[in-house]
């Protein structure tokens, strides 16, 4: 993959953490199937997520900013968006996203594309996350 692709995809994931479920998911959320059962757990996508955010985190304070996001601000569905995404995600009004406030989000997030309610997503519930359902 190349340092572009996985750019991307990281800017992806910070949008589930960050944007309405009407914007597109990664069809594929391998990476965070951590015990490698096929399946993701609430654990798994909210550490995940976490995780792969907080690589953005440019200055090593433990947050993400705005301007730590340059290649976030321009996906399809997120330019413009930006700076509603940070003040509807960001708990504190400090003007940074903190590891637990994308974990919180990421626990909502979860919830809304977990419909069977068991626990996992599967591929059926992510391809349905990704339409916004």
């Amino acid at each position: 993959m190349s340092s572009f692709q996985k750019l991307y995809l990281l800017s992806v994931l910070i949008a589930l953490a960050c944007v309405k479920p009407t914007l597109a998911q990664p069809s594929n959320l391998a990476g965070f199937d951590a015990d490698k059962d096929g399946r993701t757990s609430r654990a798994e996508y909210r550490n995940g997520l976490v995780s792969e955010s907080m690589k953005f985190d440019k200055n090593r304070d433990g947050q993400v900013t705005v301007s730590e996001l340059p290649a976030f601000a321009r996906l399809p569905g997120v330019k413009g968006a930006v700076q509603k995404i940070f003040k509807a995600n960001d708990l504190s009004g400090d003007g940074a996203l903190s590891p637990e406030e994308l974990a919180a989000r990421a626990e909502v997030r979860f919830g809304e594309i977990d419909t069977n309610r068991d626990g996992f997503l599967n591929p059926a519930e992510i391809k349905a996350g990704r339409r916004g359902r």
